[in-house]
């Protein structure tokens, strides 16, 4: 598809570096052992070496136009199966008998809606275990930061809360066609064992952003102002758990935030205004 038109309006940039492709795959160790979900296949790139090496896998693309070229380019693969939809409009039924393996997502992601998949992948599929996807370098490293960093935030938190996020390497943006302003980077995201946490992640995910609410205000003032709450009766209750009154939201570790979501809640049974 040399004459392809590419959509900006769809984060449309393909890869074309092989090295980039076969590291991409062998960092995710994918196998026959697992079924692979991938979204936004392009033109194929990464699903050449996913057919090969995985049991089985279901590329989800939202660009008709891709669907005919790729239908017919692995029409020998028993193994492949495509799917034109918007992958933030997918269901559980979608994925069909793949929930028969350990699943994992290896993506080249739109950039543009990379936080809305990884949250909904990890909000409600619970079947897919492991993710690697690549996006923007600057997400990666908001995504895998750590507290006392400028680019750590709620986002940072709640993915670390709930998954084990690595930065795995950068990727070059001389390696797209068309070619991007910045570079990239892969990462993954293995899911913990939270059901003995006792929490919403919805609700977590919302006091998250209330704490980041303006990064550089007093917790204080952020939870003050997002919950409805006297600002002393918040004070009083952050000294109580160990923490001084002017202490700011990126200065809380990340394995220290549901202990102060799951005391908030005790503490103050309201709801975000």
């Amino acid at each position: 598809m040399d004459n392809f038109k590419t959509k900006k309006s769809l984060g449309q940039n393909f890869l074309q570096d092989k090295n980039i492709i076969n590291k991409i795959v062998d960092t995710a160790s994918v196998s026959k052992d697992n079924n692979v979900i991938e979204v936004g296949p392009g033109q194929g790139a990464i699903t050449s070496i996913l057919v090969n090496n995985a049991n089985e896998v279901l590329s989800v693309e939202i660009d008709k136009r891709l669907i005919e070229y790729l239908n017919d380019k692995y029409k020998e693969q028993d193994n492949f199966k495509l799917l034109n939809k918007d992958f933030l409009e997918t269901t559980k039924e979608d994925f069909g008998s793949l929930m028969d393996k350990e699943i994992k997502m290896v993506a080249n992601l739109p950039y543009y809606i990379t936080t809305p998949i990884i949250l909904k992948v990890l909000l409600e599929y619970d079947f897919i275990k492991e993710i690697y996807v690549m996006v923007q370098k600057e997400v990666a490293q908001r995504f895998t930061s750590d507290y006392k960093n400028k680019t750590y935030g709620s986002i940072s938190v709640f993915l670390q809360s709930i998954a084990e996020v690595n930065y795995e390497f950068t990727v070059k943006n001389t390696v797209f066609k068309p070619v991007p302003k910045i570079d990239s980077a892969i990462i993954s995201l293995r899911r913990k064992d939270i059901k003995d946490l006792g929490i919403d992640l919805i609700d977590y995910e919302k006091f998250l952003k209330s704490c980041f609410k303006q990064k550089r205000k007093l917790l204080s003032n952020n939870l003050s102002s997002s919950y409805d709450i006297e600002k002393n009766k918040i004070i009083e209750f952050l000294e109580n758990k160990g923490y001084k009154k002017t202490i700011r939201p990126e200065e809380i570790k990340v394995n220290d935030y549901i202990d102060l979501y799951k005391s908030f809640k005790m503490n103050f049974n309201n709801g975000i205004i």
